[in-house]
């Protein structure tokens, strides 16, 4: 996963000097599930809703490539019968797009993937109105600090100003420290309004 940041930052660096930079912002929300399995049974976990939102950049490295960096805030979890579980993280991804017009100059249909390194700042537990607060650390059964994943995103640009885009994200990295078989992994299909301001 790291070299797959150090080339596309390596892209980035390189080609920054020719290529239009774009910055913005994200709003939009998560329909949040995860892969949960504790002492090998598989849980039925349900649909959630969490927020996300933050900072979004693109380098536009011709009419058609772009790459698309972010620092979002963002919420991963799932529903279990009367139990609601939720990570907070700040996600760093990085994607490679591709885009094309599709009626005018001012629509285009685009398409990207990529990765991305969170960084697990909180994790909560809810049962009926009880929050019970987990533990973010290094010792067994805790919520592991960072975490990966890999997502693919798709929607529409509107006169290169605003983008309405979806993603769907599946996380690569088990969130609970553990040397079991317990296993926590996320997995989101994001829907969000970039507004992109460029130079």
């Amino acid at each position: 996963m790291k070299y797959f940041f150090i080339v596309i930052s390596t892209i980035v660096l390189s080609s920054s000097v020719s290529a239009q930079m774009t910055h913005g912002f994200e709003l939009g929300a998560n329909l949040m599930s995860s892969n949960f399995d504790i002492d090998n049974q598989e849980i039925d976990t349900k649909t959630a809703v969490g927020p996300r939102g933050g900072y979004v950049g693109e380098y536009n490295l011709n009419e058609s490539v772009f790459l698309r960096g972010a620092a979002l805030f963002m919420q991963k979890g799932f529903k279990f019968e009367n139990e609601n579980w939720v990570i907070n993280s700040i996600d760093v991804p990085i994607s490679i797009g591709y885009s094309t017009k599709i009626s005018s100059d001012k629509l285009k249909w685009f398409i990207d993937a990529g990765a991305s390194i969170e960084f697990n700042t909180k994790a909560t537990t809810r049962i009926d109105d009880e929050t019970v607060e987990l533990i973010i650390g290094k010792e067994e059964g805790d919520i592991k600090s960072t975490s990966s994943g890999i997502s693919f995103g798709t929607g529409l640009e509107f006169a290169s100003l605003l983008k309405f885009r979806a993603n769907y994200y599946t996380g690569l990295t088990n969130m609970i420290n553990t040397s079991g078989s317990d296993n926590w992994k996320n997995q989101y299909i994001g829907l969000s309004l970039n507004f992109l301001f460029r130079k």
